[in-house]
């Protein structure tokens, strides 16, 4: 009952990633095109967009490097500064830091996927 539990925890966690994902698609191919009849403006400029993307990149990368970096820590302990593994006594936990471990390497991937998008459609 309880990995039935997890797993739906999970999927739901991966669906959120992935709705994300999504919305951020919609949100990068959303144009309105704004005629003054003498300069074509868009909604957005391009170059502020792939700034912002790339920050975003490097702190969605950082962070699910800082998580994978603690999960570890939790996972293994560390025998120089005396810390003892914690799965052991608390699996519920680590299961939780897993999935979510899980989805944030999904949103980078999905990130990616939008950085891509998003430099095939300026190219186009």
């Amino acid at each position: 009952m309880a990995k039935a539990r997890q797993f739906v925890v999970l999927a739901l966690r991966i669906a959120t990633a992935a709705a994300a994902g999504v919305a951020a698609i919609v949100m990068a191919r959303a144009r309105e095109p704004q005629d003054d009849h003498r300069l074509r403006r868009t909604g957005a400029g391009q170059v502020p967009i792939h700034a912002v993307l790339r920050v975003l990149g490097m702190v969605l990368t950082g962070a699910a490097a800082a998580a994978a970096a603690i999960s570890a820590l939790g996972k293994n302990g560390n025998s120089h500064a005396g810390w003892q593994p914690i799965c052991g006594l608390v699996p519920t936990f680590c299961d939780h830091v897993t999935g979510a471990l899980a989805c944030g390497f999904v949103a980078v991937v999905l990130h990616l996927l939008v950085v891509l998008h998003s430099i095939y459609t300026m190219n186009s």
